[in-house]
């Protein structure tokens, strides 16, 4: 027994509690004291008190309950209602009674019997498996020494090798450390403050995290946000005044903010040539066209086009969950030479349960029959607001008051309201829409329940995908209706705009036009839906939704480009008045600009040949998505195939190369393995190989002179102490890598040669311990080949023919790879020196 639910025991005896809780290490202790100073419902009560039990039972290997004795007084109930948690009354006196907590085992949920869904919740048994990798030097920048998983280290070498103006998606799976592959670039670009980058993130919190987690390297605000207090103006003041000073390094801020007041800075930045980084994180928003659909999301490649004009920089796309439309969609808004670096393992943590309800009535039964089992925190999905503001008043009802809601009615004071209670462990349960997911990181969910069918797979593996991102087991659990096929159906449906409103929509806004030079023109964007159409308010938001919506699909049909102009500067309205500054400032955010791609734009043919195929494309995609969402309710296969149906993408050829993203199976549990008697499984994080077939390097100028065009150089070095000499042999390390070389081949116990380079300003190395050309990047390699060991044949293979340059130090009395009987010294037909020839020649 430890001494936390002792020293709990003991308090919930007494029925005395602390004032000061921060004292207490086991979370569901804290959330139970919490709510006990807070005037908690009856339902909080006791469903706090069974995760305290399940939390012990479990700690403790399940074979005997655990007891508590509780207080016959308020806050606590009487005898009646514990048995709705399957909490047993053992027996009374005058002051309390003695509890224990049974396994929850639902008759209505297949298997549960054998399968108790709530043991491995209480357990927090670890199902991930990501083994951190071997660090290199840089990531002492973060004060780091290892990655957090292969795939990590893969996308932040792909990051720093990748070519001027290039795009690369970095598809990572939750846990696997993808913030850090956009943040530890930029801080590497700029640490003489000389360089800015941009991370889009879809929501404030989001943002604020982001800037907390960074705080100990950068030392001023870097989250861009919202605020009306004078601190909050002057907060995003202060970032504009550093972005064009270019000592602001790294900015949060949301696609709104992007696109409005922070836009003049950039442009500054641009200018300058300061812009290092543009980069989205849950870049797979940019496709999504449903309800919670947010304009400004398709809006920024048309921005980003128009900074390039001006400056170069590299784009990077962070994901988790890549389909193939979202690639398609992608490559249509950034270009079909974006590469992607892909490490796709499921979600290991989830167990997956599904009940089909025969009423509405006999799932709000079972709905709080599981949020009275099922440990805290947990998040409960509906599809429809006014479903989950019903949800929302039945649990109330119920008892359970530590519970809020969030759909997207809810204001921006409301989410981070709701946010800030969520993480300070404040409120139990969150029912929600589907805007209540994406930059919401709270590590320890426990539980998903969804009283509605996901109208695609991708959605309801990501909002699943809230639970768990500690790496424990979670509990995915779908209530559902015949009602519900229905709805998700209509979702489905009505998630593309038809040709015909599409077509009348263009006309509208291209009737009212601006051309504004350079074949680009100026397009309103509040205008309504036809010239007929008079009722729709002309700054409705969703109006202006959907005429984005329209110039979206036009430009994936190669209609139209959407481009960008830049934002009125204040500078420029100097001898004008503020009427007239924010005239331009309405005219900016009311329109956007446009480049015809296809004269015939404005034909109903043209639409019915060149889009139409698009959005049934599209369609297909949805029918798709939901089809699979459909089967897995009903599953004859494990559901980490069906989710590996809808991540995995196939390789093509045309109209540019593609390479396949493989999908790594992993399932915490679900209807068909219970059934099969199969056992969780994590599966292995995949391997991606280098995606740069002319990654950026710069190769110094003595290098080149001393390597005389050849690709190999060798430098023969007659014994280790030879290195050790003088520090010559840490001298050569820095002269190489200041010179260009990249990949570092050197066992672990030769690091000591690299402690100078790796403080080299604004270089970076890249640490093997064998040389393996075809999984590492094609820069230059310095190979450091110890004495007594054979030298392998690949290290000199193909020397003549290699793109990059390599060199080998190696002992003097090297044999002949070839022929041992021999020394490759007086064979080698290539360029060699001897080591103390060399330090001369490079004057060390």
């Amino acid at each position: 027994m430890n001494d936390s639910f002792s020293e709990l025991r003991e308090i919930l005896k007494t029925g005395k509690i602390p004032e000061d809780i921060s004292n207490v290490t086991e979370p569901c202790h804290c959330r139970l004291l919490d709510a006990l100073q807070n005037s908690p419902g009856s339902g909080d009560i006791v469903s706090l008190v069974r995760h305290v039990l399940r939390r012990e039972d479990e700690k403790q290997g399940g074979s005997s309950p655990i007891y508590l004795q509780i207080p016959r007084k308020p806050p606590f109930l009487d005898s009646t209602i514990w048995e709705q948690a399957s909490i047993t009354v053992w027996g009374e006196d005058k002051e309390h009674y003695l509890i224990s907590a049974r396994p929850w085992q639902p008759e209505w949920l297949d298997l549960a019997d054998q399968y108790p869904p709530d043991a491995p919740l209480f357990q927090e048994e670890n199902r991930r498996n990501y083994e951190p990798v071997a660090g290199d030097p840089f990531l002492q920048l973060v004060e780091l020494d290892a990655y957090r998983s292969i795939g990590q280290r893969e996308a932040i070498r792909a990051v720093l090798t990748a070519p001027d103006n290039s795009t690369l998606i970095l598809n990572l799976p939750t846990g696997a450390g993808k913030s850090l592959c956009a943040q530890l670039p930029a801080l590497l670009n700029s640490r003489n403050n000389n360089g800015v980058s941009v991370v889009v993130v879809p929501t404030t919190a989001l943002a604020i995290d982001q800037e907390r987690a960074l705080k100990s390297f950068v030392h001023h605000a870097t989250a861009y946000y919202s605020d009306d207090t004078v601190e909050g103006k002057e907060r995003r003041e202060g970032i504009r005044d550093r972005i064009r000073a270019g000592t602001q390094r790294i900015i949060f801020t949301s696609p709104e903010s992007l696109m409005d007041s922070l836009a003049p800075a950039l442009y500054e930045a641009a200018k300058l040539g300061i812009l290092r980084y543009f980069i989205i994180d849950e870049a797979h928003m940019v496709e999504q066209w449903g309800d919670d659909f947010r304009p400004a999301f398709q809006e920024i490649p048309g921005l980003r086009k128009d900074l390039l004009r001006l400056s170069s920089f590299n784009t990077l796309l962070l994901t988790a969950t890549l389909t193939e439309s979202c690639l398609d969609t992608l490559e249509t808004l950034f270009g079909q030479d974006l590469q992607v670096i892909s490490a796709v393992q499921l979600r290991p943590e989830p167990a997956y349960w599904f009940n089909k309800c025969p009423s509405e009535e006999v799932r709000q039964q079972r709905l709080i029959e599981a949020v009275y089992h099922l440990p805290r925190p947990l998040i409960i999905y509906g599809t429809k607001v006014k479903d989950v503001e019903d949800w929302k008043r039945e649990l109330t009802r119920a008892g359970f008051k530590r519970c809020d809601l969030m759909t997207g009615k809810s204001t921006t004071q409301e989410r981070e309201q709701l946010i800030e209670k969520w993480r300070e462990g404040k409120i139990d349960i969150v029912v929600a829409t589907s805007a209540f997911g994406l930059g919401i990181d709270q590590a320890d969910v426990r539980a998903v329940i969804h009283v509605c069918i996901p109208e695609t797979i991708d959605r309801f593996y990501q909002e699943v995908g809230r639970g768990g991102r500690d790496g424990k087991a979670s509990l995915s659990l779908t209530l559902y209706t015949k009602e519900d096929f229905r709805i998700a159906e209509g979702l489905n449906d009505k998630s593309a705009i038809t040709i015909e409103l599409g077509l009348q929509r263009w006309q509208t806004m291209f009737y009212k036009k601006e051309t504004i030079g350079d074949g680009r023109f100026r397009v309103p964007i509040e205008t309504p839906r036809s010239f007929q159409d008079k009722t729709i308010d002309k700054i409705n938001y969703q109006n202006r939704a959907w005429n984005i919506r329209t110039l979206t699909l036009m430009n994936q049909a190669n209609l139209i480009e959407i481009d960008s102009a830049e934002p009125p500067q204040r500078k420029n309205f100097e001898s004008q008045s503020e009427e007239a500054y924010q005239a331009a400032w309405d005219l900016y955010r009311n329109s956007r600009i446009i480049r015809i791609c296809n004269q015939l734009h404005d034909k109903k043919l043209t639409w019915e040949t060149e889009v139409e195929p698009v959005r049934q494309k599209r369609q297909s995609w949805s029918y798709k998505n939901l089809q699979l969402m459909k089967e897995a309710l009903n599953a004859k296969r494990c559901i980490s195939e069906i989710f590996a149906e809808a991540y995995g993408i196939p390789s093509r050829q045309t109209p540019e190369t593609r390479n396949p993203v493989i999908v790594s199976r992993a399932c915490g549990g679900c209807p068909v393995c219970r059934e099969n008697g199969v056992t969780p499984f994590p599966g292995i994080m995949p391997s991606s190989r280098p995606v740069w077939q002319k990654p950026n390097f710069i190769l110094g100028q003595e290098m080149q002179r001393v390597i005389a065009d050849e690709r190999i150089l060798l430098i023969f070095y007659d014994s280790l102490e030879q290195l050790n000499k003088f520090q010559r042999g840490k001298k050569l390390f820095r002269w190489l890598i200041e010179q260009g070389m990249r990949n570092i081949v050197i066992s672990p116990d030769y690091h000591y040669f690299l402690q100078e380079p790796s403080r080299i300003h604004n270089s970076f190395i890249f640490l093997f311990d064998s040389y393996e050309p075809v999984l590492m990047p094609r820069i230059p390699t310095l190979i450091f080949h110890l004495p007594g060991m054979p030298l392998p044949l690949k290290y000199l293979s193909n020397y003549s023919t290699s793109t990059t340059t390599r060199i080998i130090l190696l002992p003097i009395n090297t044999p002949d790879p070839n022929r041992e009987d021999r020394r490759l010294i007086n064979v080698f037909s290539g360029r060699y020196f001897k080591f103390d020839v060399f330090c001369t020649e490079i004057s060390i």
